[in-house]
């Protein structure tokens, strides 16, 4: 099996991960023959002179995929896209959150209760302030950044 992979830019600005299968790899003398002739098939020709060859264990981590870019000899992460589409993960789970203290106000509303009431404006307000407190900048990769997650939310399942 190979453990290189070949990336381009399409045209629309995203990384194009292919895959050679060790069955079209088998069928040629060697494996950087058989590179040749995916990137020659699959690529598009205005794409082909600047597709790169990385091992496996140099690609990043999938979580933050539509984050990469692609470097002259490598991929990496673009940290600005990883830390919004981190954020964009934790308004999900922050939304859901809101939505539960909804129905808690509600309730209230109907019991009257005006310190529950108060209680559930002050954790919603807290929920809504998440996205411009919640600091993500100390990340300088994607594992870090995936690390990071507010308390203030539950522990979110884990997910690829």
């Amino acid at each position: 099996m190979s453990n290189k992979k070949i990336f381009y830019t399409n045209d629309k600005d995203k990384v194009v991960q292919v895959h050679p299968s060790p069955e079209y790899i088998s069928q040629f003398d060697s494996e950087d023959e058989a590179i040749e002739a995916i990137i020659a098939k699959d690529i598009p020709a205005d794409k082909q002179s600047s597709a790169i060859i990385i091992d496996k264990s140099q690609v990043p981590d999938r979580k933050f995929r539509d984050s990469w870019k692609q470097e002259s000899s490598s991929v990496v992460e673009d940290m600005t896209k990883a830390r919004a589409i981190h954020m964009d993960r934790i308004r999900v789970y922050r939304n859901a959150e809101l939505a539960k203290e909804d129905i808690n106000y509600q309730i209230a509303f109907e019991q009257d209760n005006n310190s529950k009431k108060n209680s559930v404006a002050s954790k919603k307000q807290m929920l809504r302030d998440i996205p411009s407190t919640f600091n993500l900048s100390g990340a300088t990769n994607g594992t870090e950044l995936d690390a990071l997650w507010p308390s203030e939310l539950p522990a979110r399942p884990n997910e690829e």
